[in-house]
């Protein structure tokens, strides 16, 4: 509610992704205040107190419009760049990358987002201008370590056994179903944005954050491992499961063999496993 507030108070244009705007701005219009300190100081205290509270949040648009946020502001101690709009366009573009640099641990796909998607004008010079930004945004965030993995992507895994052939139909399976999944949104996602316009849901904000942090809550509540955090979860569901891993996900019975069957010194009595393994074979098979 404070994030609404704040929004609605000090600077409105601080909701939504960022980057069909920002987009604007770089194919050449001018929009006031899009860029100015009071929208960067609202997106970045809003942009906490959601994450804070638990709600999912993307982090592609608010962090392109961040990083467009502070170049603006820090160009305009150079004249310049504020007398110039083709100078401080390039910036910008410059700042796009870092945002993406930073949100997905990638200068690479900052730059070629920055080339690709945001810059309608993009030379030789604003592309090397352009990674050495991504390139130093990617070594801060690195270097402050804020996932506390000691990478700079935020969904790392480590996997160390090699795959298996007959693992390609259940991904392929998968990548169909997230393909149709995430059609379906966008479609239910462009019905909402018409809806809300003409409904009074749209022009209450207070009531829409209030309903969407409510069924939130509800939804992510319910499962267990919806209450976790989005890295941690995916760490999990990647994990190979041992046999001392008290995870849900790797609740087999071997692992209650196995924590029953521990010495006094912490290692696993591996005298008896070979004897014990049909007796868990034949378990099962039929059950308890």
């Amino acid at each position: 509610m404070l994030t609404v507030i704040f929004v609605m108070v000090i600077a409105p244009y601080a909701s939504g992704s960022g980057i069909p705007e920002v987009k604007t701005i770089l194919s050449g219009f001018i929009i006031r205040g899009y860029l100015g300190l009071s929208t960067l100081m609202t997106k970045s205290v809003g942009l906490v107190l959601c994450v804070a509270s638990g709600l999912s949040l993307g982090k592609e648009g608010p962090m392109v419009h961040v990083a467009c946020c502070i170049g603006n502001v820090f160009v305009r101690l150079f004249p310049k760049f504020t007398k110039n709009e083709a100078r401080k366009r390039e910036v910008l573009s410059a700042a796009a990358a870092a945002g993406v640099s930073v949100a997905f641990g990638a200068p690479l796909g900052g730059v070629l987002f920055s080339l690709e998607e945001v810059s309608y004008y993009f030379p030789h010079k604003t592309l090397w201008r352009s990674f050495f930004c991504a390139m130093a945004a990617s070594v801060v965030l690195q270097s402050l370590n804020p996932y506390s993995t000691g990478q700079s992507a935020l969904f790392y895994i480590e996997y160390d056994y090699a795959w298996h052939f007959f693992e390609l139909i259940p991904f392929v399976i998968l990548g169909c179903v997230g393909g149709v999944l995430g059609a379906f949104f966008i479609k239910c996602n462009i019905y909402w944005c018409i809806k809300r316009k003409t409904s009074k849901l749209g022009h209450h904000p207070f009531i829409e954050v209030a309903v969407v942090a409510l069924v939130t809550g509800i939804i992510g509540f319910v499962n267990p491992f919806t209450r976790k955090s989005t890295s941690g979860l995916i760490k999990e569901l990647f994990a190979v499961c041992e046999w001392e891993d008290n995870s849900d996900l790797c609740d087999y019975s071997f692992t209650e063999y196995v924590s029953n069957n521990v010495s006094n010194n912490g290692t696993a009595q591996a005298s008896n496993i070979p004897g014990e393994l049909p007796k868990l074979g034949l378990k099962q098979l039929f059950g308890n």
